[in-house]
């Protein structure tokens, strides 16, 4: 089961004071999705993972804790037309902004993975478009990642893994073929390998639905 309680939280940025929910311990029983979103309990988690300021929106996993020049980039025009865009869930827009933050610091790895969670809302609140949008949106940082040498996974081949099942899911699917392609041919292990033909056979039938790594491995 999950557990969260209440605890007051001091903005770094504006100074103003709020409640917010914090995870005390949560479980998962299941598969992860190809994208490796958790599964329940962990999935619902979520919604607790960030934190928006009500007053600046500045918006940070600890709303009491921010790095050197934070405040200059949450005050930027840039910055705000996130967090006030209407066309995308609340929540996703939280992580976009986060993302954006990394970004411009040059956490391209992170700021990927906030794209991804971004996505992961998206899907929850049944937005396809903007989910589409934050996946393409994760693919190109993805790529900023890798142009930095920054990794967003430690395995082999589980980069490449998760960038195909991004392409798929907004409908790339000649992009997520080629780079099937690049990826079989790199020392990865076998279970990476059966990942990428489950991928290939769902691309086939033109599948943008979510699908697990158990399904990939045939053990459901």
């Amino acid at each position: 089961m999950t557990t969260m309680f209440e605890v007051e939280v001091e903005c770094r940025v504006c100074g103003e004071k709020c409640n917010r929910m914090s995870i005390g311990s949560t479980n998962s029983f299941g598969s992860p999705d190809l994208d490796t979103r958790p599964p329940e309990m962990q999935r619902s988690t979520i919604y607790q993972w960030i934190q928006r300021c009500p007053s600046c929106g500045y918006c940070s996993p600890d709303l009491s804790k921010c790095e050197a020049n934070v405040a200059e980039i949450v005050a930027t025009d840039e910055y705000q037309n996130i967090i006030t865009n209407t066309q995308i869930p609340e929540m996703a827009a939280s992580f976009l902004a986060l993302s954006y933050v990394e970004q411009t610091q040059g956490q391209f790895s992170e700021s990927s993975w906030r794209a991804i969670h971004a996505a992961w809302i998206c899907d929850d609140e049944y937005d396809l478009e903007a989910s589409i949008s934050c996946r393409e949106k994760a693919i190109s940082l993805i790529n900023q990642a890798n142009s930095h040498s920054q990794n967003i996974a430690k395995q082999a081949g589980v980069s490449e893994v998760i960038t195909i099942d991004l392409m798929r899911r907004a409908g790339k699917f000649q992009h997520a073929l080629e780079l099937i392609g690049k990826a079989k041919v790199s020392d990865i292990e076998e279970i990476i390998l059966q990942v990428l033909e489950y991928q290939k056979s769902l691309i086939e039938n033109s599948d943008t639905s979510v699908h697990t790594i158990s399904e990939a491995l045939g053990t459901t």
